[in-house]
């Protein structure tokens, strides 16, 4: 079977105050804005490969579950800098073949990051 997509293309991630989110985003992830629609209320932000796209709600309703993951090379290291910018985040926890914490960002959403050894990963193709 042929693909049917490339990659994903951005992931949208509702926000109540655009300009406290690119500031966070931007000064404490460390994102940068590829482009800002003020008047529609959307920025997109990238880091990596796959960007998140801001949209601008009235209200937002924090998930309960992690809605994506950062992948970092040090982990220790992201969690350090992630408490210095006196963000709230949670221990991290050894899976085994994986480690990983949690924090939120500034509307409540749960995000991950993560470490494994990346040489270890088998990537079927045949799926």
């Amino acid at each position: 079977m042929s693909k049917l997509f490339k990659r994903i293309d951005t992931v949208f991630l509702e926000v109540t105050n655009m300009e406290r989110s690119i500031g966070w985003y931007t000064e404490v992830l460390g994102f940068s804005v590829r482009w800002h629609d003020v008047e529609n209320g959307y920025a997109a932000i990238e880091m990596g490969e796959t960007p998140l796209t801001l949209v601008r709600a009235e209200e937002v309703i924090p998930g309960s579950h992690c809605l994506l993951n950062f992948y970092s090379s040090d982990i220790y290291d992201a969690h350090h800098k992630l408490l210095e910018s006196g963000v709230q985040v949670e221990d991290v926890i050894d899976y085994g073949t994986v480690l990983s914490f949690e924090f939120k960002d500034p509307d409540g959403h749960i995000l991950g990051v993560c470490y494994f050894e990346e040489e270890q990963v088998t990537r079927r193709e045949d799926l």
